[in-house]
C-alpha cells in the first residue's frame, strides 16, 4: 500500500512539475493559411491539424526549448477560402493581430500573392504550393516543403508510359496561376514518353457544370483524360459527370492527391480504376498513427496532404528549434539546412534541395507516390522522386 501511495505522490509531483513548467513558458505562435472551407477544405483541414499535431509533440513534453528558453507552441489557423483575397486577410490578421511572425501558406494561390509580402515582412514562412511562381532562388523567407511537379513528373510520366497502354490524351486543370503552369509542365514530358496530346483544356475554379467542358473533352475521342492539379472536390464532381456522360476510359490525376474525396463525390463505380498520384500509402504505420490522431480530433479519416504538411511542420519546427532564436526569422529559415535530412514520418528520407529546378536549395524533396482506386481505396502500386 504504501508503494502505491508513495507512486501516486511521485506521480502527482511530476504532474505538477510539468504544470508550473507549462505555464512559466512563453508562446510561440505558428500561423496556417487554408482553405478550411469549400472544394479546397479536405487539403486545408488536413494541413491545419497536421501542424498542431507536429506541435503538440513538443507541448506534450513540456514545450520547446530555443536558447535556453522554453516555448509552448500555439497553432493559428484562418481560411482564405482557396482565394488570394482570403489569403491576403487571413495574413494581414495574423501578422498585425496575433503578432505572427512564421506561418504556413498552403497553397499557391495564396502563396504567390503573399510572396512580396512575406519577403518585405521577414516572415519565415513555408508552403506546399506547386505554383513556381511561389519560391524561386531569389526567395529569402518562403520555403516550400514537398517535392514541386519539376520534381517529380519525369518519374511519374515514365511509369505512366511503362504500365499504361492507351495513348490519346487531354489535359484538363484549373485556369489560374497553377493549371496553367502544370499544363506547360505536363505536355512535354507526355510527349517525350510517346503519348499524343490531343487537347488542353482549362476551367474556372467555381465551375460546378461541367458538361459543356466535357462535351468539347469527349469530341476528341480520348482514351485517357488527366485531371491535373484540379482540387479535391471539383476532382469528384468531374469524375462524376464524364462518367454520365459516357467516357468510359482512363482517368489519371497526376497531382493534388484527393482519392478519398473523388470517390465521395463521384462513387466507387465512376472512380474505380482511376491513377492517381498519392503522397500516403495507406497501409504505412507511419501514416496510419498520424490518420488515426487526426481522425480522433475531426471524427473522419484526413486528406493525403497531412503527410507533406506533417513531414514539413516537423522540418519546420525542428528549424526553429536549432535557429537558437525563434524570434530571429533569418536564423530559422537559415537553420533548415541544419535540420535535413529527416527521416518523414512514412520512413522515406527528407532531404533539402531545388538547385536542379530554382536555382536555389528552397525545397524540401520529398518521396511521391502513384497508385490505384479499388473498391473505393487508393492502392499504392509504386514511388518516385
Amino acid at each position: 500500500m504504501n508503494k502505491i501511495k508513495n507512486s501516486l505522490i511521485a506521480a502527482t509531483g511530476l504532474l505538477a512539475v510539468l504544470a508550473a513548467a507549462s505555464a512559466s513558458a512563453a508562446t510561440l505562435k505558428i500561423g496556417v493559411i487554408a482553405p478550411l472551407t469549400g472544394g479546397g477544405a479536405p487539403w486545408g483541414k488536413a494541413s491545419a491539424e497536421a501542424m498542431r499535431i507536429a506541435a503538440e509533440k513538443y507541448n506534450a513534453n513540456g514545450g520547446m526549448t530555443v536558447g535556453g528558453k522554453t516555448y509552448q507552441i500555439k497553432v493559428i489557423a484562418y481560411d482564405d477560402q482557396y482565394k488570394a483575397s482570403g489569403a491576403v486577410a487571413a495574413y494581414d490578421r495574423l501578422r498585425d493581430l496575433d503578432g505572427v511572425h512564421i506561418m504556413l501558406i498552403l497553397t499557391s494561390p495564396a502563396a504567390v500573392s503573399l510572396r512580396q509580402s512575406v519577403e518585405a515582412d521577414h516572415i519565415a514562412a513555408i508552403c506546399a504550393c506547386a505554383s513556381p511562381q511561389a519560391v524561386t532562388k531569389d526567395s529569402k523567407f518562403m520555403m516550400r516543403i514537398n517535392s514541386t511537379p519539376d520534381d517529380y513528373l519525369p518519374g511519374m510520366i515514365k511509369w505512366l508510359a511503362d504500365h499504361v497502354k492507351q495513348r490519346r490524351l487531354v489535359l484538363v486543370n484549373p485556369n489560374d496561376e497553377v493549371g496553367q503552369p502544370f499544363a506547360k509542365q505536363l505536355s512535354p514530358l507526355y510527349k517525350k514518353y510517346g503519348f499524343e496530346i490531343l487537347d488542353t483544356q482549362f476551367y474556372d475554379r467555381d465551375t460546378t457544370n461541367f458538361e459543356p467542358l466535357i462535351t468539347r473533352i469527349l469530341s476528341r475521342k480520348p482514351d485517357v483524360i488527366d485531371l491535373g492539379g484540379t482540387p479535391p472536390g471539383t476532382s469528384g464532381l468531374v469524375v462524376r459527370q464524364i462518367r454520365e456522360l459516357g467516357y468510359s476510359g482512363l482517368l489519371i490525376k497526376t497531382a493534388a492527391p484527393s482519392p478519398h474525396e473523388i470517390v465521395a463525390a463521384a462513387g466507387k463505380k465512376a472512380a474505380e480504376g482511376m491513377l492517381v498520384n498519392l503522397f500516403a500509402d495507406p497501409s504505412n504505420a507511419g501514416f496510419k498513427h498520424i490518420a488515426a490522431e487526426y481522425k480522433n480530433a475531426e471524427g473522419q479519416q484526413p486528406n493525403e496532404m497531412i503527410v507533406p504538411i506533417y513531414d514539413g511542420s516537423a522540418v519546420l519546427l525542428r528549424a526553429i528549434e536549432l535557429s537558437g532564436d525563434p524570434t530571429n526569422t533569418s536564423k530559422v529559415i537559415a537553420a533548415f539546412r541544419k535540420a535535413l535530412p529527416m527521416t518523414s514520418v512514412q520512413g522515406d528520407e527528407l532531404v533539402l534541395g531545388g538547385m536542379n529546378t530554382i536555382g536555389a536549395n528552397r525545397e524540401v524533396l520529398s518521396t511521391e507516390y502513384i497508385g490505384t482506386i479499388r473498391d473505393g481505396e487508393p492502392v499504392v502500386l509504386g514511388k518516385f522522386r
